[in-house]
């Protein structure tokens, strides 16, 4: 049994999710968004990561950067560790993609960063 606490709108209920080998079962959920939250929490769960990138050439040193949809948690760790090896060059733009994997997720900026001027 798996204890959660509802982010599906603004009550929070808690949850308990346990499952058996056909099915999965809630309680505890005072609104029906609580128990496809509450399923899919416990079968796959997503989250939006946000990441630092390293720039080149810029006024900052790293942009901030998040994936453009909620992505497994499976996926965040080796996300960051491509992720740390990466250098975009400046200037960037705030939405701009920096990264696309082969399997459809995006990195994309969370804010801008200038082409640093080279006469100071």
């Amino acid at each position: 049994m798996k204890e959660i606490i509802c982010a599906a709108c603004n009550k929070g209920c808690r949850l308990s999710v346990d499952s058996d080998l056909y099915e999965v079962s809630v309680s505890g959920n005072e609104c029906a968004l609580g128990r496809d939250y509450a399923v899919s929490e416990y079968t796959n769960p997503v989250r939006t990561a946000t990441f630092n990138v390293r720039v080149r050439g810029g006024t900052a040193a790293v942009v901030s950067a998040k994936t453009d949809r909620p992505v497994s948690l499976a996926k965040i760790l080796p996300a960051s560790r491509l992720l740390k090896k990466l250098y975009v060059d400046a200037p960037i733009s705030e939405g701009q993609v920096l990264f696309s994997s082969l399997l459809g997720e995006k990195i994309i900026a969370t804010s801008s960063v200038e082409k640093a001027d080279n006469n100071e």
